[in-house]
């Protein structure tokens, strides 16, 4: 085709799509088919306004040396700031300044980094309340204040942190009550307020919270009944309230939680019977009910629960025997049922905890003979049966149990000679049989437990001859034989050695 006739053609088609957009045509047109190349990709820019954000929490926060040091306030992208971590598209997503001494109040400035993700300002000096604003940052996964100094109230508007995941406020000076509205952080796992001044009572709303694994409320002066919706957190692996004021008896629904491995309810007013739903948790590691006001038997139920490492039932007022049942506990570490009002004999099935490292039985009412089947426990390392009403001899199985190390037997009604079997505990480091009716002589074997610190005997009616073997006690530091029908002289080679009867050897 002749080039004139290719340029009228051409003509004629620009005057036509003139004319349509003249007459207000809608006919669409087709993009252009030209390629152009990508364009080399380039950092994205921060923000200016969270630049701007985080030059005013570093002038709130008194322009501290270590952020200056970290090129806060310089050119450089905001991401390379020290603390600071942004994502691809430039906003801040992670701000970290933990443990860097700051101090002064928390900005609320920081309620404007609306991408935050993880935020820890923790074991810093920080002091004032928790700013309302943090409850802006909805995109928050963790917050961590712990390890401050904050004071007042928690924010109500922290419920509105949906996406918590961790909240840690621990070890600060926080006061007033726990703020319901947590119990709207349904996607929270983890809740850290010990160590605080918190009071009231614990909110029902708790119980709200499905995802929670770990509740930490220890150390404050929280009052009223453990509430029972806490029953309902079917994936809590540890709940600690020990240590605050709590009343009322322990509510059995905590027996649903069946993944729980740590329950701490110690030192507080818990009265009541122990309730045998407990038993009923079956990964349960810890049980620690000790320093309350329960009364009432054991449940022997307790003996079925077969990952039980330690059991402190310590200073209550619990009454009955001790159930036979407990010997079953196989994986068992500690027994502590000291101070209580136990009575009847030391159940034999006790001398099967071939893991018991610690037997604390004392400060009760128990009566009868010290079970030789205690001889069996040869991981056994503190033995305390002191402070009851047990009689006849010290069973020489007793001697068996290798890695003791502590052997407190006072203040009973035991009577015979000491087994001279006691001078195999060679790691035994106190050894305590006074205020017994103990007769017979001093074994010289006792001068064969070379780490024997403590050796106390007096208050019995031992006789004859201190044996000069217990010069070889090199590492005594107390010797008590007084009131006693002894004669001689206390053979101590101890640098340390302090206290004894007559003269030195």
């Amino acid at each position: 085709m002749p080039k004139i006739l290719i340029r009228l053609f051409l003509s004629v088609c620009a005057f036509v799509l003139a004319l349509s957009a003249a007459c207000g045509s809608e006919t669409p047109t087709a993009p252009s088919p030209t390629l152009v190349p990508a364009p080399t990709p380039t950092p994205a820019a921060s923000p200016e306004p969270e630049r701007q954000t985080l030059a005013d929490i570093y002038n709130a926060l008194g322009q501290p040396a270590y952020l200056k040091r970290g090129d806060w306030l310089s050119d450089k992208p905001i991401g390379e700031w020290a603390g600071v971590i942004t994502n691809k598209n430039g906003p801040v997503i992670e701000l970290d300044i933990a443990g860097i001494a700051l101090s002064g109040e928390i900005p609320p400035q920081l309620g404007n980094l609306v991408n935050l993700k993880w935020l820890s300002l923790r074991r810093n000096r920080l002091s004032g309340e928790i700013p309302p604003e943090l409850g802006n940052l909805v995109n928050l996964r963790e917050l961590r204040l712990n390890g401050n100094r904050l004071s007042g109230d928690i924010p109500p508007e922290l419920g509105n942190l949906v996406n918590l995941r961790e909240l840690h406020l621990t070890e600060n000076r926080l006061s007033g009550q726990i703020p319901p509205e947590l119990g709207n952080l349904s996607n929270l796992q983890e809740l850290t307020l010990d160590w605080n001044c918190m009071s009231g009572e614990i909110p029902p709303q708790l119980g709200n919270l499905p995802n929670l694994r770990w509740l930490s409320l220890y150390a404050n002066c929280l009052s009223g009944e453990i509430p029972p919706q806490l029953g309902n957190l079917s994936s809590l692996r540890q709940l600690t309230l020990d240590w605050n004021q709590l009343s009322g008896m322990i509510p059995p629904e905590l027996g649903n939680l069946v993944n729980l491995g740590y329950l701490h309810l110690a030192e507080n007013r818990l009265s009541g019977k122990i309730p045998p739903e407990l038993a009923n948790l079956p990964n349960l590691s810890y049980l620690g009910l000790n320093g309350n006001l329960l009364s009432g038997e054991i449940p022997p139920e307790l003996g079925s629960m077969a990952e039980l490492g330690n059991l402190d039932l310590s200073d209550n007022q619990l009454s009955g025997e001790i159930p036979p049942e407990l010997g079953s506990m196989a994986n068992l570490l500690g027994l502590r049922l000291y101070g209580n009002r136990l009575s009847g004999e030391i159940p034999p099935e006790l001398g099967n905890l071939e893991w018991l490292y610690r037997l604390a039985l004392s400060d009760n009412q128990l009566t009868g003979e010290i079970p030789p089947q205690l001889g069996n426990l040869v991981n056994l390392g503190v033995l305390d049966l002191s402070g009851n009403q047990l009689n006849g001899e010290i069973p020489p199985q007793l001697g068996s149990t290798a890695r003791l190390q502590a052997l407190y037997l006072n203040d009973n009604q035991l009577s015979g000679e000491i087994p001279p079997e006691l001078g195999n505990l060679v790691n035994l480091g106190a050894l305590d049989l006074s205020g017994n009716q103990l007769s017979g002589g001093i074994p010289p074997q006792l001068g064969n437990i070379v780490n024997l610190q403590w050796l106390f005997l007096n208050d019995n009616q031992l006789s004859g001859e201190i044996p000069p073997e217990l010069g070889n006690l090199a590492k005594l530091e107390r010797l008590e034989l007084g009131g006693n029908r002894l004669s001689g002289c206390v053979p101590s080679q101890s640098p340390t050695f302090r206290y004894g009867i007559g003269p030195d050897c």
